[in-house]
């Protein structure tokens, strides 16, 4: 059978229309042999339009391939995109936390510093002069009494935005987020604010006159408030980590409530225990506070008189003079301020007291109570 030769130009003029110069004339050369044999090489012709409309069409179709790569590359991309959020709001939060530790570490390094320097120094004074008894300075002592208020009205005036005075009555303070590091920040700082303040009552004792009263009766006010103190802090911090623990959990689940509320109970059971712990300290201090024990009894002139009228303590005359059991006499005062740290007789050691009274020297204990 013959080719159609007109059949082959229109499909050559239809090529030309695709394809460039050199392809076309390949084809019109193939188109002309074609028509002087066989049917075998219009399979050759018809490949060979194929190829080239094949080589069109893939030049056609190659934008279009790039595109869909460049898109598939970009769903790729943002699949990567979508993960990398998650772990920058995972180190955000890091960073986040870290950067509150260091400002709570500042904010109390700095500031415990300063409680703990006011501390000592009105500690140490309030000690020194309840060792002079007679001759201490009632500036002095009214200095301190000016200075701890000042500093706890300061301290407040602060952080008046937190409401810390709450604490002090057993309430809460009006902090909005309050993690671990902030409960310890609150107790502490009411911890030493209740210190202050008990420090204060003693120069109070401190600036009454001897004649209303005693040296002897001050030391029994003295160990009495500061087991007050004591006992009053330690109640203290209650609702604050009660608060913390019972909202420890997730409170929207029943396993966060069940481990608040579990929390929340062994923390009171512990405060209970403790409490139970110390009572018998407490009642033996209300106990000597009421009876008001004494170490001896009055001495008289021919008592005196053996001892060349020289106490052995202050090394001076005889004030208001105290026989002990062991024959020994000394000032009421002098025995009395012996026997706030010990209990035998300063001569002969012989043993007088059966218990030692603390805190008569109008010490604040250092206990920090935090938990």
């Amino acid at each position: 059978m013959q080719p159609n030769c007109s059949h082959l130009h229109n499909i050559q003029g239809s090529g030309d229309d695709s394809s460039s110069s050199q392809s076309a004339h390949a084809v019109r050369l193939s188109g002309e042999s074609s028509c002087h044999l066989s049917g075998d090489v219009r399979i050759q012709l018809n490949s060979a339009v194929g190829e080239a409309r094949e080589n069109a069409s893939s030049r056609h179709s190659r934008p279009g391939s790039q595109s869909r790569s460049h898109g598939h590359a970009h769903s790729e991309a943002g699949g990567l995109d979508d993960s990398t959020p998650d772990s920058e709001e995972h180190s955000g939060s890091s960073l986040s936390e870290l950067r509150y530790l260091l400002q709570w570490l500042h904010k109390s390094i700095s500031l415990g510093i300063g409680l703990l320097t006011t501390y000592m120094y009105a500690n140490k004074s309030i000690v020194n002069q309840v060792f002079l008894r007679e001759r201490c300075s009632k500036l002095q002592c009214a200095w301190l009494l000016v200075y701890l208020t000042g500093s706890s009205l300061l301290l407040y005036y602060t952080f008046h935005s937190q409401s810390l005075y709450y604490s002090l009555i057993f309430l809460n303070p009006t902090v909005d987020f309050m993690n671990f590091w902030e409960v310890l920040w609150i107790v502490g700082v009411t911890d030493f604010i209740l210190k202050f303040l008990f420090m204060g009552f003693k120069c109070f004792i401190l600036l009454v006159p001897s004649f209303m009263m005693s040296f002897k009766s001050k030391g029994y006010w003295y160990m009495l408030l500061e087991e007050l103190c004591q006992y009053y802090r330690m109640f203290v911090p209650i609702p604050v980590w009660f608060r913390y623990l019972i909202g420890y959990g997730e409170l929207d689940s029943v396993l966060g409530w069940t481990l608040g509320i579990l929390l929340g109970l062994l923390y009171l059971i512990l405060k209970l225990l403790s409490f139970f712990g110390q009572l018998r300290n407490f009642r033996q201090v209300l106990r000597i506070f009421c009876t008001r024990p004494h170490y001896g009894v009055t001495a008289s002139k021919r008592q005196c008189s053996e001892s060349d009228d020289i106490c052995s303590i202050c090394q001076a005359e005889f004030q208001k003079p105290i026989l002990l059991i062991c024959q020994h006499t000394f000032c009421e005062e002098c025995i009395s301020l012996w026997f706030n740290r010990e209990k035998t007789c300063p001569l002969c050691r012989t043993v007088i007291s059966d218990h030692v009274n603390k805190w008569k020297d109008g010490a604040t204990s250092m206990h920090l109570q935090i938990f």
